[in-house]
């Protein structure tokens, strides 16, 4: 890509061992969707192949390819993008034989950077847009519109008592039991987007210390039943990456979400971001479930040759 696109730039794929770096860069360019920290880009580095560079000391380029393909794109660029930079981008686009896509677009971005976008055309990417909730609200279940998550917390307290702790690199190996647990039990078919998934989710588990990430094991009796995995995504959000539990412990699904949401709370977050559905109907009814506060657009925009 960078031969056609920006052959002064060398892009080079992510890894931990760039986590100073850019870990530290994305830190202060914090980003309302989902995507943009160093454990999101390593978990997923696999099946999104993402590659870095630097356009401007304060310009961080991320590349992609977002589908089986050869076909690279751009996300969201990240920093200061000057008049300059927005230059570069459409030349560059203009040079590539096929429509560049950036993905992972802002609605702040779009906003933002209206001359960028005159040469591309703008949709809404339904799928992979946010579900952002107040933390509170999940923490708390109050109202009539929560009481069948209320329902299945109080069926769920009259079947089984669970214990909670805070999950650390030292209990991860408790989250792979979980994993094997649920392999044996429901047997899913791992293919698609759910075995790129449980890839990013393993890597994230053995990596949990160096990728910072934070999270809640659940234990019913003695046995390792639901965990979390949430991180800060910008002061004032975090976002919860994975989620899993049993089923065969009815309600357990409501209630890693009510403790998680309360571990939150308690550390001072105002909003908590529950990811996409990926255009799933059964992942989308249940985040509706929720009522989010709000969904976060996630734009998708393609240079118009």
């Amino acid at each position: 890509m960078n031969e056609l696109f920006f052959p002064d730039i060398e892009f080079i794929p992510v890894g931990l061992k760039h986590r100073q770096k850019i870990g530290e860069f994305l830190k202060r360019h914090p980003q309302s969707l989902s995507g943009y920290t160093l454990a999101a880009l390593t978990a997923w580095e696999g099946a999104h192949s993402y590659q870095w560079g630097f356009a401007e000391p304060d310009t961080l380029f991320i590349s992609c390819s977002p589908d089986t393909g050869s076909q690279r794109h751009l996300m969201q660029p990240i920093g200061t993008v000057s008049p300059l930079v927005e230059e570069r981008i459409q030349e560059g686009a203009a040079a590539l034989p096929y429509p560049l896509r950036i993905v992972n677009v802002t609605e702040n971005f779009a906003k933002e950077h209206p001359e960028l976008l005159r040469p591309f055309a703008l949709r809404v990417d339904r799928a992979f847009s946010n579900y952002l909730y107040r933390t509170e609200a999940l923490a708390r279940l109050q109202g009539r519109k929560y009481s069948k998550k209320r329902n299945l917390l109080s069926q769920a307290s009259n079947l089984y008592k669970w214990e909670c702790r805070a999950l650390t690199a030292d209990l991860t190996g408790a989250c792979f039991d979980v994993l094997i647990s649920i392999d044996r039990e429901e047997q899913p078919r791992i293919e698609g987007m759910l075995a790129r998934e449980i890839d990013a989710l393993k890597y994230t588990l053995t990596h949990f210390r160096e990728l910072e990430q934070h999270g809640l094991l659940i234990f019913v009796g003695n046995v390792p039943a639901a965990f979390s995995i949430f991180e800060e995504i910008n002061p004032n959000m975090v976002a919860v990456h994975f989620e899993r539990a049993l089923r065969r412990f009815k309600g357990l699904y409501q209630v890693i979400n009510w403790e998680t949401a309360k571990v939150v709370a308690e550390l001072g977050y105002e909003f908590i971001n529950r990811e996409e559905d990926l255009g799933d109907p059964g992942l989308r009814d249940a985040k509706k479930s929720y009522h989010p506060v709000r969904i976060l657009p996630s734009y998708e925009l393609r240079f118009r040759k």
